[in-house]
């Protein structure tokens, strides 16, 4: 069963570094293995930009983060999502033709995404492939965190295990704030780093302590206050936050951090009990993969991508976002569209966003 593709359609493809064009480009073809989705919305991410900038490969789609409506459905593309199903979900834009979310098709695995609940609005939901499915594999997945994950059918948030704690640095970005709740969700003890501004909020996420990530003497604090501390997680990872989560991790106990950015060389320096893993999500395309200097195995994506399919089969996200148990970040969406979207990674290269992802109705 499928929807009669247009032979063209519209699309942001880069044009070199840091040059961006909204042109007809070819609708993606279906394969046996692989659904298309006809994107309703998609969300920005600071990954989008750095793409443009920084490897600017000419002819690729941009876009990482899009809700649309399964159009077309492979044979044998398993049973996860069906033709007519809502999700969400992420892709690699800007790295491979063909592939991304800023344009009114893309094709992606059918594990990659998220069915999605019908009461949640698309400019809601836009934004939950990068931060949730990071959030989710940093916390739960064994080579990072390894923590125990929530049940897939949880309904209601139970008491806090006090010995299970979770350092969250920079807990307002996007990747923070599903971490908070994820961890939540999971009974964890979540202590949360931010500016002051958004503490309250990040308590309303479900953090326990909030703790101000701008003052110097912070990370002792948290390690005063909670010497057993073995688990964190550096949704910021640069400018010394990997060593500020160090200092706040057991000096005693074997400890784990993962990150979003490569490892500081530093860690071994600031707390040799101190194991890093650096999480990044591309490599849930089963292939070997090199980014950022760093060389990702066959068999290390294979792991993830396997890991993805279980996530995802698992319903535990799409359940938690119907119990309201995990809510989407804060979105504010802007208007026209995809031509309307290079104004936008502007202002995310100028940090003129905070607390909220901006968010694009494509049709």
């Amino acid at each position: 069963m499928s929807t009669s593709l247009p032979p063209q359609m519209n699309a942001l493809i880069v044009e070199g570094h840091g040059k961006v064009a909204l042109k007809q480009t070819e609708t993606p073809k279906p394969d046996d293995h692989s659904i298309i989705v006809r994107v309703h919305n998609v969300a920005l991410n600071p990954t989008d930009w750095k793409h443009l900038d920084y490897f600017g490969k000419v002819d690729t789609t941009l876009g990482s983060d899009f809700v649309g409506t399964v159009v077309t459905k492979g044979a044998q593309a398993g049973t996860n999502v069906q033709v007519g199903d809502r999700v969400a979900g992420m892709v690699h834009g800007g790295w491979d033709v063909g592939v991304g979310a800023f344009a009114d098709y893309l094709k992606t695995h059918p594990a990659s995404v998220t069915p999605i609940p019908a009461s949640a609005k698309d400019e809601e939901v836009a934004g939950l492939g990068v931060g949730g499915y990071t959030a989710y594999f940093g916390l739960f997945q064994p080579k990072h965190l390894g923590l125990p994950a929530p049940p897939a059918d949880l309904r209601g948030l139970g008491p806090i295990d006090q010995s299970k704690k979770l350092l969250v640095w920079s807990g307002a970005t996007s990747v923070g704030q599903f971490v908070i709740q994820f961890a939540r969700a999971a009974g964890i003890h979540v202590i949360a780093t931010a500016s002051p501004k958004n503490h309250a909020f990040l308590k309303e996420l479900g953090a326990a302590e909030t703790y101000d990530y701008s003052d110097a003497a912070t990370p002792d604090r948290i390690s005063a206050a909670h010497p057993d501390l073995t688990h964190a997680f550096d949704t910021f990872s640069e400018k010394g936050s990997q060593e500020s989560c160090a200092r706040a991790l057991s000096k005693t106990q074997p400890s784990k951090l993962v990150v979003i950015l490569p490892l500081s060389k530093e860690l071994a320096s600031v707390n040799d009990k101190v194991k890093g893993t650096f999480l990044l999500m591309y490599t849930v395309g089963g292939e070997a993969f090199s980014m950022f200097g760093e060389n990702f195995s066959k068999e290390y994506a294979q792991e993830d991508q396997q890991y993805m399919v279980k996530f995802t089969q698992s319903g535990v996200f799409t359940n938690l976002l119907a119990a309201g148990l995990v809510k989407p970040n804060r979105t504010s969406p802007q208007t026209g569209g995809l031509q309307a979207i290079p104004a936008g990674l502007d202002r995310l290269r100028q940090n003129k966003v905070s607390g909220e992802k901006l968010t694009y109705a494509i049709q």
